[in-house]
């Protein structure tokens, strides 16, 4: 009898896995398509192509996947147990001498291997592909930045970085092009410098990804609010000749404008002083669940947060453990009436009411004592499995009854 049993647990753990993987990905596309508008709008206006878009788009599929395992268990383990008690083959083996105790197996079996697989791809890809995701989009940013600075290029180009706005200027009419770089750069309360730089040009980057700017003949202009002192010429109060026609009333609210001309300035640039590409580390999101319970509650602030988001994550990857089971009881109370089409909403619900509370609970017990996740989370999941298990064993016989016709 072993034999037989082990091979209708073999064929039914198969339906049960095509009908959970088919539902995931039904979720992931439904997913990925809705996000793909987004992407497309990031990466191409950071002047990214196709290639780079279908990069980011593989890298977020992971963001969703333990949501979409949880509902495919329920939906998908729901239908292959229906479809094996409809089709009768559930009934031939326990003509057989095959036990009820099967599909249990095959629901408990499925729910060790989900829970694996959630924790692996929510727990560790996904933050790797969070990181790898900001990594794509911050070099498509670096590029098209240091590409329409290097470029040949027709009028102005304004960009505003980290509250400074370089506008650049090209004049091609002329040979060789003149170009000309103009800074604005705010300061304390009124205060503001605008940098004007003729001849400019960006070399590199070298070996280490690092550029030097070239400024020639750069003329900073530093903004001051001065008090218009009794009897103090206009020059020596930072005012240039041309404000000679501005009445005596309206001195005080104009700036002062001290000049500075400097020749042949080169300075180093490097990504990190114009673009923020913040470590990983720096990311709570993006460690993995192993890294914030190992180093979370000595890494600040950060850490705690990690701590947060390993715990949600463990908490999802215990709902995906019972939810094969939460399928198979669906299963046994379906059948004709109101209650029978309710079976399966109602046993998403549950799953979904599960997810919600245990992820509150994880969350914060995370954050405070991550030693008790495993126990808290295995009393949760044992008290969740004996209420499942308690409801089959009670509907036992219906899962030998086909609804669609006589047995």
């Amino acid at each position: 009898m072993r034999p037989l049993a082990s091979i209708a647990a073999r064929s039914l753990f198969a339906r049960v896995l095509g009908r959970v993987l088919l539902v995931v990905a039904i979720i992931e596309v439904v997913f990925l398509a809705e996000k793909l508008t987004g992407i497309l709008e990031e990466v191409l206006g950071n002047g990214g192509d196709l290639l780079s878009a279908l990069a980011v788009l593989l890298l977020t599929a992971p963001e969703i996947f333990d949501f979409a395992l949880a509902l495919a268990c329920v939906i998908g383990g729901y239908f292959a147990f229906v479809a094996a008690r409809e089709e009768r083959e559930l009934v031939a083996l326990s003509a057989a001498g095959v036990s009820w105790v099967l599909p249990v197996r095959v629901a408990l079996t499925l729910g060790a291997l989900a829970f694996a697989a959630s924790l692996v791809v929510s727990g560790v890809i996904d933050p790797l592909a969070r990181h790898a995701t900001r990594t794509v989009i911050f070099h498509l940013k670096s590029d098209l930045l240091f590409a329409r600075i290097t470029g040949p290029s027709e009028g102005t180009l304004i960009e505003t970085i980290r509250g400074k706005t370089f506008a650049a200027l090209s004049d091609s009419s002329v040979s060789p092009p003149h170009e000309s770089l103009f800074v604005h750069q705010p300061g304390e309360e009124g205060r503001w410098r605008v940098t004007q730089a003729a001849d400019w040009k960006l070399d590199g980057p070298d070996a280490e990804g690092n550029y030097s700017l070239g400024l020639g003949r750069v003329i900073a202009y530093d903004f001051v609010r001065v008090e218009a002192r009794e009897g103090a010429g206009m020059l020596r109060q930072g005012r240039g000749p041309n404000l000679f026609a501005v009445g005596r009333p309206d001195v005080a609210n104009i700036p002062a404008l001290p000049q500075v001309k400097v020749e042949n300035v080169s300075l180093p640039v490097r990504l990190d002083n114009i673009l923020n590409h913040a470590l990983r580390g720096d990311v709570a999101g993006e460690w993995t669940v192993f890294e914030a319970l190992q180093a979370g509650r000595a890494m600040g602030e950060t850490g705690r947060e990690a701590l947060k988001i390993a715990g949600e994550r463990l908490s999802r990857a215990i709902a995906v453990f019972v939810a094969p089971l939460l399928a198979l009881l669906a299963c046994v109370f379906a059948g004709r009436g109101v209650f029978g089409y309710l079976s399966l909403p109602l046993a998403c619900g549950a799953l979904l009411a599960f997810d919600i509370v245990l992820r509150g609970v994880l969350g914060r017990l995370a954050a405070e004592a991550p030693l008790a996740l495993a126990s808290v989370g295995g009393l949760a999941a044992a008290a969740v499995l004996l209420l499942a298990l308690a409801g089959i064993r009670t509907r036992a016989a219906a899962l030998l009854r086909p609804v669609s016709s006589r047995a």
